[in-house]
């Protein structure tokens, strides 16, 4: 639903409106993998129905003649999405295309003011998503080619619901396991053997999968999806993401970390720590 006086955020027309092309119908207000599957053409990762997207947008070649198309990446997930655009051939180009995305995201959605205070990075909220826009605009002492545009958004929801959607959790499954330390087992719609439990203020997740050599296991793509979604609540910017990170202080949330373990019994095992305050969030 469209917020009073503001147009609808759909992240399709904001495609449409940057010149992509083949952009298909998509939800909102994010993009469901399958969607983006279709815009780059290349095949999801994982297993049904725990997938992801990630591939190259392609621009219309209209204008091809006239210049090289920047470069793209696309990443879709149940809980995020992100398009990175990098590479451009020229300046002018990287002010357009941010003119466009930055007036879309304005028209739209309601930027949060003390994200403007740092230079390279806006956060816009509005219509149950959040936005962040990170980039790194034109400077003397940088080529063309050095400049970027990263937009990410995740659903602007409670943290207790993007874990359900992180770990394929319905609705109704009862995730508050009792203050003992011990292990106990989740039903979830992924392929993934998933336990929780809690020690005082700690929630703890363990997930794991089997490993298949050169494929990315259900448990691979569950921890991935925790970094990058940690990475943007933690409003990193662009360029910052690391995988080596572990731990993350996030404004108003507190203090998560993600074990990673290696392959087992040719099993993924990792665990995600959260504070236990918010399941009640």
């Amino acid at each position: 639903m469209a917020s009073a006086g503001k147009p609808g955020f759909s992240f399709g027309e904001l495609l449409v409106l940057l010149d992509v092309d083949g952009v298909v119908a998509m939800s909102m207000p994010l993009p469901t993998p399958d969607e983006a599957a279709a815009l780059t053409g290349v095949p999801l990762h994982g297993a049904a129905p725990c997938v992801a997207s990630h591939g190259a947008c392609r621009f219309r070649t209209g204008l091809a003649h006239l210049y090289e198309a920047p470069r793209t990446e696309l990443v879709v997930s149940p809980i995020h999405a992100m398009l990175s655009i990098s590479r451009f051939p020229d300046e002018d180009i990287w002010t357009n295309m941010f003119g466009w995305i930055e007036s879309y995201l304005g028209d739209t959605l309601e930027l949060v003011p003390a994200s403007s205070a740092r230079d390279g990075f806006r956060e816009y909220r509005g219509q149950g998503v959040i936005a962040t826009l990170a980039f790194t605009r034109p400077s003397v002492r940088l080529d063309s080619r050095d400049l970027t545009i990263e937009l990410a958004l995740r659903r602007d929801e409670t943290v207790a619901a993007t874990l359900r959607s992180l770990f394929g959790l319905g609705g109704e499954a009862a995730i508050a396991p009792p203050d003992d330390g011990n292990w106990r087992e989740l039903t979830t719609r992924w392929p993934l053997h998933l336990e929780c439990s809690r020690h005082h203020d700690s929630l703890r997740f363990r997930f794991s999968a089997p490993h298949h050599d050169g494929q990315l296991s259900t448990s691979n793509l569950c921890e991935e999806w925790c970094w990058r979604w940690l990475d943007l609540c933690a409003s990193t910017g662009v360029g910052h993401h690391d995988r080596r990170q572990v731990s993350w202080e996030l404004p108003g949330l507190g203090h998560v970390a993600i074990v990673r373990g290696a392959a087992t019994g040719r099993r993924d095992v990792h665990e995600l720590h959260v504070p236990a305050r918010w399941l009640a969030s």
